[in-house]
């Protein structure tokens, strides 16, 4: 049985040109990129309008962003100076859509370096804890504004 990220992830794979999922999908690891592989092959057998139905059928992953429930550059940067590389590349790590590069070019050459290395070693996290890192992320966002 597929988890639902894997279920989503072929989802949206499947609705990109075939050379730009090639690239994500060779990214991802040995398990869940076979597992991803199978159910892409599964989707595109249904002979579905992928990429028009892609944007529709994932739309709950959008629901409930607001300012105030995710992070905008300057609180990202913010947190960028106040948290440890190791601990801020797990908040960068678990904020979608966030363009990961632009932030690292926003820090000083060590830091970046010392953000990158982290990024790097970062396995997969469990989904609770991805969940967690964002609260506590937004905690300390929301904190620091309100006593500004």
């Amino acid at each position: 049985m597929n988890t639902l990220g894997e279920r989503k992830c072929a989802l949206l794979l499947a609705s990109l040109p075939r050379r730009e999922r090639r690239r994500l999908l060779d990214r991802l690891p040995g398990a869940s990129g076979a597992a991803i592989r199978k159910l892409i092959r599964e989707l595109e057998a249904m002979r579905l309008p992928l990429t028009e139905l892609a944007p529709a059928l994932l739309a709950d992953e959008v629901l409930g962003l607001t300012a105030n429930t995710s992070l905008d550059l300057d609180q990202l940067l913010d947190l960028s100076e106040r948290l440890p590389p190791p601990w801020f590349a797990r908040v960068l790590s678990v904020w979608v859509g966030v363009d990961r590069d632009f932030c690292l070019a926003t820090l000083d050459r060590k830091r970046a370096t010392d953000v990158r290395r982290e990024l790097d070693r970062l396995q997969t996290l469990p989904p609770s804890l991805v969940e967690a890192l964002r609260a506590q992320a937004l905690v300390m966002a929301t904190a620091k504004k309100e006593a500004a």
